[in-house]
C-alpha cells in the first residue's frame, strides 16, 4: 500500500474514532409533583420537572438524533479585546449523508443567572465526516459560564 494511502486510512479511523464513543445526555429529566409557595414571594421554587444538574461550559444535546449527528471535537472560549466572551465549537460529522444541526449559546453570570437572552438559533451544515465549526460571542461583559445547547437541524 502506498504511503499517502496508509495516511488517508490512519486520518479517518481516527476521525471516525470521535464518533465511536456514545456519551450519556448531559441530563436526566425527573418528574415530581408541584409545591406550594413556602413563604414570601421573593423565594425560588422549584416546579414540575426536575433535573439533574446542567456541567457549564459544555455542549447540551436536545435528544438521541442530534447526539448521533455530531460529535463534539472540542470547545473553546476567551476573552475579547472588550471583555465579552467568544466561544467556538468544532464538531465532527458522525453520519454518511449531508446533516445539519441548530446550535445556540446562553452566557450566564457568576450566579449562573443569564448574563443576556440566549443567541439566535444558527444552523450548522456538516458534510459527510468533515468537520464544522460554530462561534457565537457575548454582548454583556460580566459572563462567568456558558451552555451551548445543539438539536437537529430542519
Amino acid at each position: 500500500m502506498r504511503p499517502a494511502n496508509v495516511l488517508s486510512l490512519a486520518l479517518t479511523g481516527v476521525m471516525l474514532a470521535g464518533c465511536a464513543a456514545k456519551p450519556p445526555l448531559v441530563t436526566e429529566c425527573l418528574r415530581q409533583g408541584h409545591a406550594g409557595r413556602p413563604g414570601p414571594a421573593l423565594v425560588g421554587l422549584k416546579y414540575g420537572t426536575q433535573a439533574t444538574p446542567i456541567p457549564l461550559d459544555s455542549v447540551q444535546f436536545s435528544d438521541w438524533g442530534a447526539e448521533k449527528a455530531v460529535s463534539v471535537q472540542d470547545l473553546y472560549a476567551s476573552r475579547t479585546a472588550t471583555n465579552t466572551v467568544q466561544v467556538t465549537a468544532r464538531f465532527i460529522s458522525c453520519s454518511d449523508v449531508s446533516t445539519s444541526i441548530r446550535v445556540r449559546t446562553s452566557f450566564l453570570g457568576a450566579n449562573q443567572a443569564p448574563t443576556e437572552p440566549a443567541s439566535a438559533w444558527q444552523t450548522v451544515y456538516l458534510e459527510p465526516h468533515l468537520t464544522a465549526t460554530y462561534t457565537e460571542n457575548s454582548v454583556s461583559k460580566g459572563v462567568s459560564d456558558y451552555l451551548i445547547e445543539i438539536m437537529p437541524g430542519s
